[in-house]
């Protein structure tokens, strides 16, 4: 639910969130004691930070992740310089000893199979691959910030010497909900091997589709504004029965193209379904009549792209899984709609351990819809608000002087042994976000004075 965090006229989820006074006037002496006596301080990631030096600062990292299958490092914004630092070394520790052997990130993944073959040594340009910030191809969109493309060039390197090379998976629909291009073109190639009969759906969901698309959801989001519900309907056919048909005749499919090429293409399907639904979602909340189950569709896909890689992986695969706090969190979400994190959680036990990238002063990123914007909306810097009492971020009051990871788990028993108030919000760029944050995530990572990426367009 990260690509709509927006001010309050938007008609976005959030909108649908109650305007909640803070619980407390203070934050809770002895936790913020507790946290200042117990966090890791971990190395400065200030102007000359270094992503490449010595990581013994993340031991701590070792017990807090244990043998968890699946490790989520998250953000409280997209676009922030530090978070992708942190992650990056946080990537490199984890690729270490602890043998993990995957990253997976909030992309899409039928644009994540040319990243994948690129960390593995294939040929070709880094950002022309990702399709930075631009309008080359006509479609307005914001890249991989710079700190996240430095993090796929050292997996590069890595993966050159490894015994076993760290996968890159994209869990998300295209282009978070964008354009049905990313995966309609390769599903047209397949039926034109495959079934040829089955173009038809494909064509007229193209024929819709395409001239809404845009760089964000937010794009074709204003379009279906003005689109007739009539042809809406008739893009959600098409793309039913093109669904409808990979499924009845799975296994004509699979003996035409084996069984690889066809769980691709009807993960491909599956994601236009869903991106249809996003952009429903979206269009549905902008014209003041938000219906909250329909973000659950991209939280499904989301989760269900992770666990399916999962499944038809080799046994001891280990994942670094790279999202929003509002995807990762273990607990249930607002208004009944469980996001990614909540999914795996269910399905992983355990095996699922999410961490959470915050931060106390700075700036950070403030997005605000604008129809006439070539990607919908506009990216601004802002100052990261003060804390308020209740949030998980109040804690880190006194560990100020570098970033600092506490073990939500421990903080959470000691919180409770004490009868002290927990925190009850988060951070979500400008805003906070209601999170009971101690439940929603094993541990917390807090960075001080935060800085926007490089590549925010101004």
């Amino acid at each position: 639910m990260t690509d709509h965090h927006h001010d309050h006229t938007s008609g976005d989820l959030r909108d649908l969130l109650p305007d909640a006074e803070p619980t407390l006037t203070a934050a809770p002496a002895g936790l913020v004691r507790w946290v200042a006596g117990n966090a890791a301080r971990l190395a400065p990631l200030g102007p000359g930070a270094d992503p490449d030096s010595p990581l013994d600062d993340l031991e701590p990292l070792r017990d807090l992740v244990g043998d968890a299958r699946v490790v989520a490092l998250g953000e409280s914004s997209h676009q922030i310089r530090e978070f992708g630092l942190q992650r990056h070394r946080v990537l490199r520790f984890l690729a270490g000893e602890p043998g993990f052997t995957a990253h997976a990130m909030e992309y899409g993944a039928a644009e994540g199979r040319a990243v994948d073959a690129w960390v593995q040594g294939g040929s070709g340009d880094l950002d022309g691959l990702l399709a930075p910030g631009g309008t080359a191809s006509g479609v307005h969109r914001l890249g991989l910030p710079a700190e996240v493309r430095e993090t796929l060039r050292w997996q590069r390197r890595h993966n050159a010497g490894a015994a076993r090379p760290m996968r890159f998976l994209g869990c998300d629909i295209p282009m978070a909900g964008g354009s049905l291009a990313p995966v309609l073109d390769p599903v047209a190639a397949y039926l034109t091997d495959v079934d040829p009969g089955a173009l038809r759906y494909l064509d007229a969901a193209r024929e819709i589709a395409g001239p809404v698309a845009g760089g964000t959801v937010m794009v074709p989001a204003y379009a279906r504004l003005g689109l007739a519900a009539a042809e809406q309907d008739r893009l959600t056919t098409a793309l039913s029965r093109l669904l409808g048909r990979f499924t009845d005749l799975r296994e004509v499919y699979t003996d035409r193209s084996g069984r690889a090429a066809y769980d691709t293409a009807l993960s491909d399907v599956r994601a236009a379904v869903t991106t249809d639904r996003a952009q429903r979602a979206m269009a549905e909340a902008l014209a003041g009549a938000p219906d909250a189950a329909g973000f659950a569709a991209r939280e499904r896909y989301l989760a269900d792209t992770l666990l399916e890689f999962l499944d038809r992986s080799g046994p001891g695969t280990r994942v670094v899984l790279v999202g929003h706090n509002a995807h990762i969190q273990r607990s249930a979400g607002p208004l009944g709609v469980p996001p990614m994190g909540n999914l795996l959680a269910r399905a992983l036990g355990a095996d699922y351990v999410p961490v959470a990238l915050t931060g106390n002063g700075g700036e950070t990123v403030e997005n605000v819809p604008d129809p006439d914007h070539p990607a919908g909306m506009r990216w601004g810097r802002a100052a990261v608000p003060d804390t308020v009492p209740d949030s998980v971020e109040a804690l880190f009051a006194d560990v100020r002087d570098r970033p600092a990871l506490v073990d939500a788990r421990a903080l959470r028993a000691y919180a409770r042994r004490r009868g002290l108030p927990e925190p009850v919000r988060t951070r979500l760029d400008t805003a906070f976000l209601e999170v009971p944050a101690l439940e929603a995530f094993d541990g917390i990572l807090c960075v001080p004075d935060t800085t926007l990426s490089a590549d925010l367009p101004e």
